[in-house]
């Protein structure tokens, strides 16, 4: 019997486990299927949903909650983590726990990330100078204008922006934008390295959200157009980097007020250890809900089958689905599978994970 530890190192399961819970469904797996063998857990979501609870544990920072509109204007109770530090506070926030698909029942045009915008002025007005924003598994594609006009950038002829009229920005005003995040060091984690527009834009995401097929050939026009308004008003050029595509241009957003954009899987693994973890490790095992062309733009399954393959370590892969357009990838992992029906989610996991460490 190998006694080795084995590494579980999933992403959230969208709709059904958070990352936290789909590790733990994981490591039932392993125990069930060898038992006594040490286990360790390194949940590895990418910046989008489980963000929050992840980081909460490994800065050990408190959860705190306030109230603000979700993507489709309801007001809604949405948690962030608070550290306080003598040099100065910590904010973790999740957007997919403020304007997350979760709820999202009104039309995919009209839905705002003004209430992120508000989540980040409340940790600003609590003193909180560093922020950590997990950025993914957005209902919105606005490229961050709800955002931006929660924190002082106005808008001419438009109080509340959003996608339908992106098309429709002229004059921006960017005098009134927060002066205090000037002085706060803004880390986004995002979840794809996808860049604004283009082919991989922002754009490609959105029949996920919900866009119909007339919208979907619009949506990177209107992006190109905000960004080409955004950009001469902030005097910058942001749109092509890595990331300032992520949940629906939040990124972009985000780039133009002066945030750092990183890969969220990059810095949760480095934050949480996973490097070492599966250094020392005789097997890894990862997964996600979806395993599909997409998971090769950042996501967290491939960057654990990357550290891997760098100590020589065999990784396992378990999705919920697994799409034909995954094919080219799936020769990163030693075995992939997908999860059996007629179980709830957490115990098909278990089941999928005990099946393969028994074939």
């Amino acid at each position: 019997m190998d006694y080795t530890p084995v590494v579980v190192a999933p992403n959230a399961f969208k709709g059904t486990l958070s990352p936290l819970e789909a590790a733990r469904s994981m490591a039932c797996g392993v125990a069930q299927a060898c038992p006594g063998r040490p286990v360790r857990l390194r949940p590895m979501p990418d910046g989008g949903d489980g963000t929050l609870e992840v980081l909460a544990r490994a800065l050990k920072a408190d959860i705190r909650f306030f109230d603000v509109p979700d993507s489709c204007g309801h007001m809604r109770t949405v948690p962030f983590g608070l550290i306080t530090r003598r040099q100065g506070a910590v904010a973790l926030i999740e957007s997919a726990q403020v304007i997350g698909l979760s709820g999202a029942r009104c039309p995919f045009v009209t839905r705002s990330t003004e209430g992120l915008g508000r989540l980040v002025r409340h940790v600003l007005d609590g003193g909180v100078r560093t922020i950590y924003l997990g950025l993914g598994g957005s209902a919105t594609c606005d490229a961050g204008v709800g955002l931006l006009a929660a924190l002082g950038v106005r808008f001419a002829g438009l109080a509340h922006p959003d996608l339908e009229v992106l098309d429709r920005i002229g004059g921006v005003d960017v005098r009134g934008v927060d002066r205090r995040l000037a002085h706060t060091r803004l880390l986004v984690l995002t979840d794809v390295v996808n860049a604004l527009a283009g082919p991989s834009g922002a754009a490609l995401f959105a029949a996920q959200k919900g866009a119909g097929p007339a919208l979907l050939a619009d949506i990177d026009r209107r992006l190109r157009h905000a960004a080409d308004r955004l950009e001469a008003a902030f005097a910058v050029s942001v749109r092509g980097r890595p990331g300032s595509g992520a949940a629906g241009g939040l990124g972009f957003a985000c780039a133009l007020l002066g945030a750092r954009l990183v890969p969220g899987a990059a810095m949760i693994a480095r934050l949480t250890g996973l490097s070492a973890a599966i250094e020392t490790a005789g097997l890894v095992l990862t997964g996600e809900g979806a395993c599909d062309a997409q998971t090769v733009y950042g996501k967290g399954p491939q960057l654990v089958a990357a550290y891997a393959r760098r100590f020589g370590r065999p990784v396992y892969l378990v999705c919920g689905r697994i799409d034909d357009s995954f094919a080219p990838v799936a020769g990163q992992f030693a075995r992939c599978a997908s999860l059996p029906p007629g179980r709830s989610a957490a115990q098909a996991l278990t089941a999928a994970v005990a099946a393969l460490l028994t074939a």
